[in-house]
């Protein structure tokens, strides 16, 4: 079985999928993965768990008619070329574009993967966002009328997709506990011993591209608040800057560095050996997420977690029955037994799910024993890549457990 997996960006093969490729090749599948560019560390990754990889053209942050004409057409040449048995496309362009040209081309079998809806599902305020939500929901319906099984990775997409009858009738749809984390290339960290945490120090770290609606400007807002009346706390933005136009700008990250709000650490190959030494974990986003990786593997090293109430990223956080309590009240912070979830963009909310934790330091290691646990029964990569291969007709590779899955039923 030959299976192209195509995605818009490359980086994502190695840090969301890197397990299901290599699952994909135990299973004696014939691997291609494909996406806008051709990075050699994506190329010798993919080569190193058994696959080949395949660049096309495609711009991923924007609509473009000349660039999207390319795209179409370098997918065609793609599905005509290697004559793939299955299609497995995940982001949402991939899916989009990749389950109309994979239909055209012949591809027999079809699978899409929604990570996350972003911006055009998120309640538009402008007659330009409006158009723009509005071709991209009738994009959704036509593209995944073609798709022979769908994924999401939370409920929440579930419903509003099949509340706007996106969801074709009679193609069953599944949840995923998002793309999943390997939890032993993240392993549990204990913090019962950490010297810096002994000592009075607290080190909150943010894992994310550099958008403004991953919440990196309310974390750094926070950062200013929590330094005047906790000046040794210390905040570690750790991320890339990213083309989107919802980008923090290079300028703006430099100005908070100078101001000594936080330490920005770029791009890094090793999220788990800098999370090792990192205590809380924060995320304020508002973005309309599937569940953020990153999150996933805070989680899985035992980390607490501050995060929003909000789409994909309250999966990640169990509220306590405190906690469901406030959330009920509309209480800006809720209590959870591994962290806190906040009201998306506010500020003063994250601030005081912070000083918690710097008021509450022997804490610490307890909630972030508790985050271990969630992903270990909820979040391990193994149950997430048993429901997808089952549902491609492939067998577990031997080296894993048997873990059971519910299936949503199709869409109605």
């Amino acid at each position: 079985m030959k299976v192209v997996v195509l995605t818009a960006d490359a980086n994502t093969l190695v840090y969301h999928r890197g397990d299901l490729i290599r699952d994909l090749a135990a299973c004696g599948c014939d691997v291609l993965t494909s996406a806008a560019e051709d990075y050699p560390h994506v190329t010798q990754f993919v080569e190193s768990l058994g696959g080949r990889h395949r660049a096309i053209r495609m711009v991923r942050s924007r609509v473009s008619l000349t660039n999207d004409v390319d795209t179409f057409v370098d997918m065609w040449r793609l599905f005509r070329s290697e004559r793939p048995d299955a299609l497995f496309a995940y982001t949402i362009k991939s899916v989009v574009y990749g389950c109309v040209v994979a239909a055209l081309a012949g591809v027999p079998r079809i699978y899409a993967l929604l990570p996350g809806l972003g911006f055009t599902f998120v309640k538009p305020t402008t007659l330009k966002g409006r158009l723009v939500s509005a071709i991209s929901r009738a994009l959704h319906r036509f593209a995944l009328k073609r798709a022979n099984v769908i994924f999401m990775q939370n409920q929440d997409d579930y419903e509003l997709l099949t509340g706007l009858n996106i969801l074709p009738k009679g193609v069953p749809a599944f949840v995923t506990a998002g793309s999943g984390v390997n939890v032993d290339e993240f392993p549990f960290v204990p913090l019962s011993q950490d010297t810096a945490l002994a000592g009075g120090v607290v080190r909150f770290a943010l894992v994310s591209r550099l958008l403004i609606s991953k919440g990196v400007v309310v974390f750094a807002e926070a950062a200013r608040r929590i330094k005047a009346r906790h000046p040794g706390a210390e905040f570690h933005l750790i991320g890339p800057f990213d083309p989107n136009p919802n980008r923090v700008s290079e300028e703006q990250v430099r100005e908070w560095v100078e101001e000594g709000l936080l330490t920005h650490h770029g791009m890094v190959r090793d999220v788990a050996g800098k999370l090792r030494d990192m205590h809380v974990f924060a995320l304020p986003t508002w973005y309309r997420e599937g569940v953020p990786h990153a999150t996933l593997e805070a989680l899985a090293m035992g980390r607490p977690v501050i995060t929003t109430d909000s789409v994909g990223a309250r999966e990640t956080v169990r509220l306590t029955p405190r906690g469901e309590a406030q959330r009920k009240a509309g209480a800006p912070v809720r209590e959870g037994s591994n962290g806190f979830l906040v009201q998306p963009q506010n500020v003063e909310a994250v601030v005081e799910a912070m000083e918690w934790y710097l008021e509450h330091r022997d804490a610490i290691p307890a909630h972030g024993q508790k985050s271990r646990h969630l992903a270990e029964e909820v979040f391990d990569v193994r149950l997430v890549n048993a429901l997808i291969l089952r549902e491609m007709g492939l067998e577990q590779p031997a080296r894993h457990e048997a873990f059971s899955t519910v299936p949503l039923p199709a869409a109605a």
